[in-house]
This record gives structure tokens, C-alpha cells and sequence, in this order.
């Protein structure tokens, strides 16, 4: 019988502790319909166009006159020294405020922040200034950057998010889970319809599988909801409110992430995943050899099983067989997956913490030429 290293008595010393509180009884109230919580938002939008000279007091009229169609109190002025474009807010209870100042050229074209309008453009206006009505200064969430949240508001997300798990999520229900790792009242988790669709068809008895415990509340969370083909993402309400939207994973093309970019080389991040270690194996079940590799280089090795069961890819059925030489962790496991269609990633969470996501390799497309 070969020699063999010390991989394998560290896999017999490995249990995998799952809590035997697996009947907890903490629920999530689902609504029954998409709606926002907290009192309806009444907004009035008024506008202060600034003229450069008296040139553009014709046009002034006509905008005028457009404003006041569309039911917007505005009023025009010269331009001083300190007058600049803005978009400001003031919000009392369930009363808001949007205030425009935009600037009129000598052209007829009005500009405010990040909008320009001719008088060509007044279909795009009126739905810039319906969006203000529904979402406030910061106007619609769809399609901009973070979430379209403030980079004020991406800071608190961000930050409640990089807090260390208060517990250990392994082997809960997902409903469990979340209530383990309490999320405040003031960011709320909400389960999209299709969303509560597909938990309801999940089955009755799926756990979470892999140990979280190491991660922040982001990545558990990310992670967990991932098992589950589900996503989540930050989302600002029409009443100016934060909260966490839980939908399909295919529903949406900007889920927060498992895992973010290293801000340190790879090496200074995970210095014992490049460490070179004696091993020699003889078909030993992958998640042993996972696990091993996680205690000794105390960086997780997590799967992203949702995926991998999609491609029909069994993990149970994998085994890893290595001659007897002396090589790195990430370059065992990257020979153990490759042959297989999988891919490892080494990522940080919200708190900088390194883990190893395993998942499907995709191909990169290269853009077609001419």
C-alpha cells in the first residue's frame, strides 16, 4: 500500500456539524401583492429656469407655457454669480418638495443635471418629471449605477452588509436562515413573486448546505439564497425607503455579487492557497478534498450548486486521484474541476475575507470583427 500524506488523515478528522435546531420557527410575511410599505408619497415638482441673457426671454415664455400645461409651477430669472443647475429635495412626513433649477440658453434649450431638453424634446421630458414625481430627486433606480441608489445610501446598504454573520446558517431552512442573520427593520427583505413561486416549489426538506459561518451577512446571504436559484439586490421604493428584493436569479443581470474583486495580489490574499504541499491521492471523494483544503488553509471552498446540478454535473461522483509530487491547493483543485466543466474563483466578501467559489465555466465570447 502507497505511502500516503497527511490529507488524508485530516479528512477523517473532518465532521461536517450541522445544528440539530433545525425546526426553528421564525417566518417571513410574504405580501400577497407587489406593493411598498409605508404611507403613499405626494410629490410636487417646481422649476426655476435661469436666463444667460435677455436673448432667451421669447423662449422663456414658451417653456412657460409648457410647464404650466403639464401642471409644474415655475418661474424665470436672470442668472446671478452664484446660480448654478440643481436638483434638490425636501421631504416632511408624506409631503415631498423637488426642486429644478436649470439653465436656458440663447438656443431655447434647458439644461438641468444630467438632463438637457430642446424644445423638440417634451415627450422625454415629461418622463423625465413623471419619474421625479414617482422616485424623488434621485429619480428612477432602473438602469444606473449601484442600484441606482446614492452613494449615500449604497454606504449604508454596504455597510450592514460587510457585518460578520451573527451565526452559522449551515443546515437551516432558507426562511430560518434569514432570520438568523438578522437583517434590521430599516433594511427589510422582500420576496418578489416569482421569487416566493420558486421557494414554495423548492423541496420541503432542502438546508443550506455550505458552512457560512466565516463570511460577511452579504455573501451568506448571496450564497444561501443562490442554493435556492434565487438573487438578491438593493432596491429604492417610490418612497425613498432601502430594501433588499429577493427574485430568480435569472430575473435580474446585476444580483449582488458572490464575491468581490481582490483589492491585495492573490498572494497576499490567500498566501497559504499558494503554499506548496505534499499530496498524493488515490480517488478521494471531492467535497473530502474540499474540505481538507479549506481547514488547512482556512479559506472556504464553497459550490455553487444551483448551477452545477442545472449542467447535471454530480459532484458525489467526483473523485480525485493525484500521484505523489508536491503542489498548491489552487492548483489541485483547479486539475480536480477542470476536467469536469468547473471553474474556481478566488474572491473577497464585503468584509475582505477570501473564499473559493466553484461554479460553471462559461466561456468568454470575443466581439465579432469585421
Amino acid at each position: 500500500m502507497k505511502q500516503r500524506t497527511p490529507l488524508l488523515p485530516l479528512l477523517g478528522m473532518l465532521v461536517l456539524s450541522i445544528s440539530g435546531n433545525l425546526e426553528l420557527s421564525a417566518q417571513l410575511t410574504f405580501p400577497k401583492q407587489e406593493k411598498f410599505e409605508g404611507a403613499p408619497i405626494k410629490t410636487t415638482v417646481t422649476v426655476t429656469l435661469l436666463m444667460e441673457d435677455n436673448s432667451a426671454a421669447l423662449f422663456a415664455q414658451q417653456w412657460g407655457q409648457t410647464f404650466r400645461d403639464l401642471g409644474i409651477s415655475i418661474r424665470t430669472r436672470r442668472s446671478v454669480l452664484d446660480d448654478k443647475p440643481a436638483i434638490e429635495q425636501d421631504l416632511r412626513g408624506t409631503l415631498r418638495e423637488v426642486r429644478l433649477t436649470g439653465s436656458l440658453n440663447r438656443n431655447g434649450d434647458i439644461q438641468f443635471p444630467g438632463h438637457r431638453f430642446a424644445r423638440s424634446d417634451l415627450g422625454r421630458l415629461k418622463e423625465w418629471l413623471n419619474e421625479l414625481k414617482t422616485f424623488g430627486a434621485q429619480g428612477s433606480p432602473e438602469s444606473k449605477p449601484l442600484w441606482g441608489l446614492s452613494n449615500a445610501q449604497f454606504k449604508t446598504v454596504f455597510d450592514e452588509l460587510s457585518q460578520e454573520s451573527p451565526a452559522n446558517v449551515q443546515g437551516l431552512t432558507l426562511k430560518a436562515a434569514i432570520e438568523k442573520l438578522e437583517f434590521p427593520d430599516s433594511l427589510p427583505i422582500r420576496f418578489d413573486i416569482d421569487a416566493q413561486k420558486r421557494l414554495a416549489e423548492a423541496a420541503p426538506d432542502l438546508k443550506v448546505k455550505a458552512d457560512l459561518g466565516k463570511l460577511a451577512k452579504g455573501t451568506a446571504l448571496a450564497i444561501a439564497l443562490k442554493q435556492y436559484g434565487l438573487a438578491f439586490y438593493p432596491l429604492r421604493t417610490p418612497t425613498g425607503s432601502l430594501e433588499l428584493l429577493v427574485t430568480p436569479w435569472e430575473a435580474t443581470e446585476t444580483p449582488w455579487p458572490i464575491g468581490w474583486e481582490l483589492k491585495l495580489s492573490r498572494q497576499k490574499t490567500a498566501p497559504r492557497y499558494f503554499e506548496l504541499i505534499p499530496v498524493e491521492l488515490n480517488r478521494v471523494p471531492l467535497r473530502d478534498v474540499l474540505m481538507a483544503a479549506s481547514k488547512a488553509s482556512g479559506i472556504p471552498m464553497l459550490t455553487d450548486d444551483y448551477t452545477i446540478e442545472k449542467k447535471e454535473i454530480d459532484l458525489d461522483q467526483i473523485k480525485v486521484t493525484v500521484s505523489k509530487k508536491r503542489t498548491t491547493w489552487g492548483i489541485l483543485i483547479r486539475n480536480a474541476i477542470g476536467r469536469e466543466g468547473l471553474t474556481r474563483n478566488l474572491v473577497i466578501d464585503e468584509r475582505g475575507q477570501p473564499f473559493i467559489w466553484i461554479t460553471v465555466y462559461t466561456p468568454r465570447v470575443s466581439p465579432v470583427t469585421r
